[in-house]
């Protein structure tokens, strides 16, 4: 079989056969396998699981955790280098002193529904904020709501408001548009990238992921993997920290200057967010070394994909999957996050796999850097 073949067989056609890959992988590898089923039933009844596979010894005071599905339809990329890293074995591996952990659909109704969002409509990625406060707010968001998320997708009305978003773009800016758009918004429940009024369920599970397996750990690199974002089939560090912080000049050292990016410094290709997944680890783990990126494959320029992404959401909440154009919708939406070309695939799991062996090749070794000037280029 041809190394091409290979690689497309790490991905899966949906949520269902994607499971079934980990699984069997999973239990291939000698992995310790452990499911968290999700209580929200589909009308297809498929069931909704969250799964984790762990290798290595369980007192490890190293831990490589590896992320799939945060974002529900994003999940095929992330699915793919945990499945082909179980199938292929991973360069380096096993150390003594590390442990892998695999989180595969952390958002499983997402993965399945093909849509961002939970079956709550949170993103996850902005729900790991103190709930028992007051919520940011996003004055900017709550001017473009109507734009944004419409109620009705007649032509008139969707050039009008894709005018209006257009011309914030030309007036504020591509990188002000974006932050406006997606940094995290907590007062339309109905909107793209809600936030949520309390923790929700793949909240509380990781956090009892977190407590059963990681809290041991001295060190943790943590890698979740997206897509969406930048050039075509490219693959960047995604820090939340600023470009003085240890754990940035950790993941310069590791992965080198070319691929790493903090939204902190706006040099990355995703905004500053509010509430993420990244940023909470260190909460959760006061005592542990952490180091939580995001791995963000590119797919379409950005407006392209906000247009399906506002499509999809009106035909969630409003016109509901048996009108005329869902199969349409949904299809632009899932190619949006998940092209499924052989050249996609590839870039996927090349760069994939390279970044997990670079972190194996250094996560159980000294950390000397101290600013950006020692770090290397990379590739």
């Amino acid at each position: 079989m041809d190394s091409v073949k290979l690689v497309n067989q790490y991905f899966s056609r949906d949520y269902a056969e994607a499971r079934q890959n980990f699984l069997a992988a999973a239990n291939s590898a000698g992995a310790a396998i452990e499911t968290f089923r999700n209580p929200h039933v589909l009308p297809a009844q498929v069931p909704l699981s969250t799964d984790v596979a762990t290798l290595g010894p369980a007192d490890a005071e190293n831990i490589l955790l590896l992320i799939s599905g945060t974002h529900g339809v994003e999940g095929f990329a992330g699915s793919a280098i945990q499945v082909g890293l179980l199938r292929a074995g991973m360069t380096g591996w096993p150390k003594p002193n590390v442990r892998i952990v695999m989180i595969h659909a952390f958002n499983p109704f997402g993965f399945a529904m093909l849509r961002r969002s939970n079956e709550d409509n949170v993103d996850l990625n902005r729900n790991f904020i103190d709930h028992s406060g007051e919520y940011p707010e996003n004055l900017e968001y709550a001017k473009l709501s109507k734009a944004i998320a419409p109620e009705a997708m007649s032509g008139p009305a969707n050039v009008l408001a894709l005018l209006r978003i257009l011309g914030y773009w030309l007036h504020h800016g591509r990188a002000r548009l974006q932050q406006a758009v997606t940094h995290g918004q907590y007062s339309h429940p109905r909107g793209l990238f809600f936030g949520g009024r309390h923790a929700v369920w793949s909240n509380r599970i990781l956090h009892e992921i977190v407590e059963r397996y990681l809290a041991g750990a001295k060190r943790l690199v943590s890698i979740d993997v997206h897509t969406g974002l930048g050039p075509y089939g490219y693959g960047e560090v995604i820090l939340n920290d600023p470009e003085d912080a240890p754990a940035y000049l950790r993941a310069l050292n590791w992965w080198g200057m070319e691929r790493v990016r903090s939204t902190v410094s706006g040099k990355s290709v995703s905004a500053h967010l509010s509430g993420t997944i990244n940023l909470a680890f260190a909460r959760m783990l006061p005592a542990t070394e952490v180091t939580a990126v995001g791995l963000e494959f590119g797919t379409l320029p950005g407006l392209k994909v906000l247009r399906v992404m506002r499509a999809e959401n009106w035909l969630h909440h409003h016109a509901g999957q048996d009108h005329a154009a869902a199969a349409q919708i949904k299809e632009r939406l899932l190619r949006a996050f998940y092209p499924d070309d052989e050249l996609w695939n590839g870039k996927v799991w090349e760069q994939g796999r390279l970044v997990i062996e670079q972190t194996l090749s250094v996560i159980d070794g000294p950390h000397p850097v101290t600013s950006p000037e020692d770090s290397p280029r990379g590739s």
